[in-house]
């Protein structure tokens, strides 16, 4: 079966929703689908977990506001809905390989990245000493 419309819809809902609480019954609710089928079909689709590509999204566009703001670090984490700047911290050097401090004194180039069909986010680099310089979240 294509779930082609499913992936397209989670991805454009995760993505006009990154900076606030994502419900999931509101996603079931979009989709008409039970959240243990959306979570299985875009596991199965993108080989990823929902909750991991939610955190990826968060942190990528995190990462924008670091290099094109000068809010706190702080500020960035409650927004994308992180409880605290270690929290934050942690989880951003696991997804960028850099602590954000390291990410916003370096300032690597970001892109544009192809999410699904027809939606288009901000992507990270890894850092060039982890062996890995792709892009982390890219989805085709």
């Amino acid at each position: 079966m294509n779930h082609y419309i499913l992936i397209w819809s989670v991805c454009t809902y995760v993505e006009s929703r990154v900076r606030e609480e994502i419900p999931m019954e509101e996603l079931e609710r979009q989709t008409g689908f039970s959240l243990a089928h959306i979570r299985d079909v875009f596991r199965n689709c993108t080989g990823k977990p929902l909750s991991r590509y939610v955190q990826e999204r968060r942190i990528a566009n995190a990462a924008r506001e670091l290099l094109d703001t000068d809010r706190t670090i702080l500020d960035i984490a409650v927004q994308y809905g992180f409880s605290g700047r270690t929290v934050f911290s942690r989880a951003f050097k696991r997804h960028t390989g850099y602590t954000p401090c390291q990410f916003r004194a370096e300032a690597p180039a970001l892109a544009r990245v192809r999410l699904c069909a027809g939606v288009y986010g901000v992507a990270f680099p890894k850092r060039q000493d982890d062996g890995n310089d792709s892009y982390a979240n890219e989805m085709d």
